[in-house]
């Protein structure tokens, strides 16, 4: 043990003045000459207890050489990682809808998708969820947004880049699209399950009407992550990803509009009575006929529909009671028993003249919500949105004046249209640089700049999670909590060979080990006189150790796996 220690120490204190990463490799080469004489022996690991199975290396895409230069090197290794993700969903969505949903889908069922994919693709889906998750979970939500940005562009490649504050551009990265625009502008939010999307509404106009020499824009995307976090430790446990878009079109959809509503589709169906004595649910695309009812148990005839919370402007299942059933010769029997209010709520037709029903044979018809497969009890509500005619938020206020002064602008921004105008021009209008608006030089209130408003980033727009759930598309969820993250780190280790698996594992232990070697503050003082108690030797000689046994099996794992590929 003496040897190591005095080799050890000789280098040491050789390339004390002159460290590098190559000096490094060479005392580790030099450390390793002298091993066959040593008795090695595996010692404990400080970082078993965050250790997964595979253990990846770092590569954080950084805002500068990686988010905003394309070219660089730093640049291309982030790109080598992830340059096996593929693309998935309806080719005429946009690049990035389709890459986060093949990136959802794939995560969905990791177990059945790992089974086709070869080592490449494999270690590219493992180092993104390596990076996410610890982008999420060791960040606060203001520094994750940013860590987001370089990383979502950087995982398109090309000229994909996140753009500099100091451009001016309320885009926070462009994505290199395959096609004549190549220049797709993105904005990313991360956020809670109630966080709300905003931004200057000035900006957001300035970018559609083309403002500091830059051409007039054609769309804003933008993709939110919202977290899902657990209940006790508010840890984050899942992200779900959204998209909407923002166009010339459809601005006063997003931008200050009225209320909306959520809504539920309906379908009708035909049953008969005797259909919910059956042992189970009958099911009708969707619709469910039912004795148990919300309860579970009871003797009662239920029709599962929908009912709408107008306070909240939204709609949840709900279950409707039309009869029961009563003591007959044979057993129980079913009879309609339901309120006018139920009936015409359910548009229930079907009811014999002299209001006998047969509950075997007599037909029923009912309007009701349209459910489909999977969610809580097996059925999910399938809902739609529309706005409230005549309503307004306080959004139409402050950016529009009102509901009259918006449809105004909404009538002037049609006119320009049908007179082949740019939208450009409406926009601008919007600001107050053209004398042909409705009110002439005024911009709409919620451009006007000046005073304490542009002291605080002049008016703010408001796109709540109801709004941007309900208009936009949902790409997928992704589970993150530390068990869905360790199983599929496990099931994609299951899919390689042993050597690869090493090979990653040995490298970060050898990372961490010539780290607690050479970082012990142990072995010198100013005067050159050692001060180093039998602990801290036994210590930084325990990782010596094992940084030399880490050595010797990357080594080993690198000749035997390199030289099989090469060889075959």
């Amino acid at each position: 043990m003496s040897d190591l220690r005095n080799i050890l120490k000789e280098e040491y204190n050789k390339k004390a003045n002159a460290f590098s990463l190559t000096t490094l490799l060479e005392m580790v080469e030099e450390v390793m000459s002298a091993t066959n004489a040593i008795d090695l022996k595996e010692g404990p690991r400080g970082a078993r207890e965050r250790e997964r199975v595979i253990r990846l290396p770092n590569v954080m895409p950084t805002e500068i050489t990686v988010g905003q230069k394309p070219g660089s090197e730093d640049r291309q290794q982030f790109q080598l990682w992830m340059s096996n993700i593929g693309m998935s969903g309806d080719a005429s969505s946009s690049a990035i809808n389709q890459k986060l949903t093949a990136l959802t889908n794939f995560f969905d069922n990791p177990k059945e998708n790992l089974k086709g994919t070869t080592i490449p693709e494999t270690l590219s889906y493992l180092m993104f969820l390596n990076q996410f998750v610890y982008m999420l979970k060791e960040f606060n939500a203001s520094v994750a947004g940013f860590l987001w940005e370089p990383f979502l562009a950087a995982l398109f490649g090309g000229k994909s880049r996140q753009v500099p504050t100091s451009e001016g551009d309320i885009a926070d990265i462009r994505i290199d699209e395959p096609g004549a625009d190549r220049n797709k502008p993105i904005s990313l939010k991360i956020l809670n399950e109630v966080g709300v999307v905003k931004g200057s509404f000035y900006d957001l106009v300035a970018h559609f009407a083309g403002a500091d020499g830059k051409p007039p824009g054609t769309e804003m995307r933008y993709i939110i992550v919202v977290k899902q976090q657990t209940e006790k430790e508010k840890d984050v446990s899942g992200v779900t990803f959204y998209e909407f878009n923002i166009t010339a079109d459809n601005f006063f959809e997003w931008i200050g509009h009225p209320l909306h509503r959520q809504t539920f589709e309906v379908r009708s169906v035909t049953f008969t009575l005797a259909d919910a004595n059956k042992k189970g649910w009958l099911k009708v695309g969707g619709a469910q006929v039912s004795r148990a009812g919300p309860t579970g148990t009871g003797n009662y005839i239920w029709i599962r529909t929908a009912k709408t919370l107008e306070k909240r402007r939204s709609v949840s299942p709900d279950w409707v009671r039309i009869g029961s059933f009563v003591k007959g010769p044979d057993g129980p029997v079913a009879q309609l028993s339901f309120t006018p209010e139920v009936q015409e709520r359910l548009q229930l037709s079907g009811i014999p003249e002299d209001g006998v029903v047969v509950p075997d044979t007599t037909k029923l018809k009912a309007n009701i919500a349209q459910f489909k497969a999977g969610g809580v009890g097996g059925a999910t509500l399938v809902k739609g949105y529309e706005a409230i005619p005549g309503t307004e938020s306080k959004d139409t206020k402050e950016l529009w004046g009102g509901k009259d002064e918006m449809a105004k602008w909404a009538d002037f921004a049609a006119q320009l249209k049908e007179t082949g105008q740019p939208p450009s021009v409406f926009f601008s209008a919007v600001l107050g640089n053209d004398p042909g608006i409705p009110w002439p030089g005024q911009a709409a209130p919620g451009a006007r700049r000046g005073g304490e408003r542009e002291e605080k980033g002049g008016t703010q727009f408001h796109i709540t999670p109801n709004h941007y759930k309900g208009l936009g598309g949902k790409l997928g969820t992704l589970r993150i909590t530390t068990q869905a993250v360790e199983k599929f780190f496990e099931e994609a280790a299951a899919t390689m060979n042993e050597e690869l698996i090493t090979m990653f594992n040995k490298l970060a232990d050898l990372n961490d080990n010539i780290g607690r070697f050479f970082l012990a503050n142990c072995g010198q003082s100013e005067e050159g006189v050692e001060k180093c108690t039998d602990k801290d030797a036994a210590r930084r000689t325990e990782a010596g150790q094992n940084a030399m046994n880490d050595a010797k099996e990357l080594e080993d794992a690198v000749i035997k796996s390199v030289s099989g590929m090469t060889e075959g």
